[in-house]
């Protein structure tokens, strides 16, 4: 009895993580839509409007691009990183376990998701944060 009670806890936690995602994309879809026509419709008025005051705005945008880009490669390096101590975590916490309650050699199995965050810190430690790979569209 107690097996299919976890099972329906599980299943049920299962449905409202992924109800949950899919709401959050529902929402925010739109905003980026919109911040998409907006630019649009600025570069727009821009090409219209040569001048002075365009070069101005088009060194603005492509500043706060470059600004974006740089965050973005600092929250990728940060992922990496954060991403090796969760698994070195995970696998010592998993390998102290199976030390506890299994036999002989079960506490090795952690060995695997902690020697994956050992690749990982270094990983995002040599991330350069300014330098962001071309990605194909």
């Amino acid at each position: 009895m107690t097996n299919i009670a976890m099972f329906l806890f599980l299943g049920a936690a299962v449905v409202v993580v992924f109800a949950f995602c899919s709401i959050v994309v529902w929402v925010s879809v739109p905003l980026r839509e919109r911040q998409a026509r907006e630019r649009l419709a600025l570069l727009q008025a821009l090409a219209e409007n040569p001048g002075e005051n365009a070069l101005r705005v088009l060194e603005f945008l492509r500043e706060e691009d470059a600004r974006r880009a740089a965050n973005r490669a600092r929250q990728d390096r940060r992922s990496w990183i954060a991403g090796g101590l969760i698994m070195m975590a995970v696998g010592a916490g998993l390998g102290g376990m199976l030390f506890e309650i299994g036999d002989r050699g079960d506490w090795a199995v952690g060995l695997i998701p902690f020697l994956i965050g050992c690749v990982l810190v270094p990983l995002g430690a040599l991330i350069k944060p300014g330098v962001r790979p071309v990605e194909s569209k």
